[in-house]
């Protein structure tokens, strides 16, 4: 396991992929990347497609992981998944959602990770509802 911001975050990624997989979501695109940014998971689930925010963290030092989905990042998520929508053809059809994947790893990244998912965590208008 990588060590430092970059490997908790990729093992946050992980986490959360698997977790989502268990719970019937079929993973579509990992880390879809594009000019405007970034978006750590996109997801199906029962005909939804779901943009997926990972955030991974060790300790509640400076909150919980959602927490640090901000306004500016609910928005570049937004901005990035209109894209998507846009590029697959999707954009005047499809029923989209954004969630959160927050990831705990207690005693470390070692630890046995706790995971929450916040679904419908904000809307497209980036409002957070947690």
């Amino acid at each position: 396991m990588k060590a430092g911001r970059l490997g908790l975050g990729a093992e946050g990624e992980r986490v959360a992929k698997a977790y989502l997989q268990t719970k019937g979501f079929r993973i579509l695109h990992e880390n879809y990347s594009t000019p405007l940014g970034e978006i750590d998971l996109i997801a199906k689930e029962s005909g939804v497609v779901v943009f997926v925010e990972v955030k991974a963290r060790t300790s509640g030092a400076f909150g919980p992981p959602q927490a640090s989905v901000t306004l500016a990042k609910q928005r570049q998520i937004i901005r990035v998944a209109r894209l998507y929508l846009q590029r697959e053809g999707l954009a005047d059809e499809a029923a989209c959602r954004f969630d959160v994947v927050a990831v705990m790893f207690a005693g470390g990244q070692a630890g046995q990770p706790n995971v929450l998912l916040i679904r419908d965590a904000f809307s497209s208008e980036g409002i957070a509802l947690f």
